[in-house]
C-alpha cells in the first residue's frame, strides 16, 4: 500500500495522507516525469516491462508518483534512483511545466546527465531495457505505438523552444548541471 499526500484542484496540499488509489472526486496525488537529456541532445527512454499494467513493452521516460512526504523534486529523484539506478541532485533537474491527468498533477522535469547505458541500474519489476535516442525518433516511436506520449508535448514545446535555442546562444552546452 502506498500513500500519498493529498491535493485540492488548486493543488494545495489538504494535510492528510491517502493510499494512491482511492482517492475521492476532488482529490489529486503528484506524480513526476522527468526527461534525461545528454550533451548530444538525446533522450534517455526505458522499455516499460511485459508484465505491467499499464503500457506494456512501451518506451517511455522515466515516471511515477510521489510519496506522501515528497515534493515533487523528491519524487523525481526517488523515481530517477528506483527505476534507473541514477543519483541526481536536485540541482540537476529543471521545472518545465505541470498538468492535470485524471487525479493527478503531473509535474515534469529535465535533467542532464551524460552515463553510459551499461553504467544504468533497471529495477526488474519495472523496466526491461533502455536506450539513449533522438528526440525525432521517440516522435516516430509515439506515432508506431511503441512509445508513451504522456507529457511528450509539454517536454517537446519546452525542448524546441527554448531548450534549443538557449544552447544556440551557449554554444551547445548542456542546460543544466550535467555530471
Amino acid at each position: 500500500m502506498e500513500m500519498v499526500d493529498v491535493y485540492n484542484e488548486r493543488h494545495e496540499k489538504l494535510g492528510y495522507e491517502k493510499e494512491r488509489k482511492y482517492l475521492d472526486k476532488g482529490e489529486y496525488r503528484l506524480s513526476c516525469f522527468v526527461w534525461i537529456i545528454n550533451d548530444k541532445n538525446e533522450i534517455l527512454i526505458q522499455q516499460r516491462v511485459a508484465t505491467a499494467k499499464k503500457y506494456p513493452n512501451m518506451w517511455e521516460t522515466v515516471s511515477g508518483g510521489a510519496k506522501a512526504g515528497e515534493d515533487s523534486i523528491q519524487g523525481s529523484l526517488t523515481e530517477v534512483q528506483e527505476e534507473l539506478g541514477i543519483s541526481l541532485k536536485k540541482e540537476q533537474l529543471k521545472y518545465i511545466g505541470c498538468f492535470t491527468r485524471f487525479n493527478d498533477f503531473v509535474e515534469v522535469f529535465i535533467a542532464n546527465i551524460n552515463i553510459d547505458i551499461n553504467d544504468i541500474n533497471m529495477q526488474e519489476d519495472e523496466v526491461q531495457n533502455v536506450k539513449w535516442i533522438s528526440v525525432d525518433e521517440y516522435s516516430n516511436m509515439i506515432q508506431n505505438g511503441t512509445a508513451v506520449a504522456t507529457s511528450y508535448s509539454l517536454f517537446l514545446d519546452y525542448y524546441n523552444n527554448y531548450y534549443k535555442k538557449h544552447l544556440e546562444i551557449i554554444g551547445g552546452k548542456p542546460v543544466s548541471g550535467s555530471d
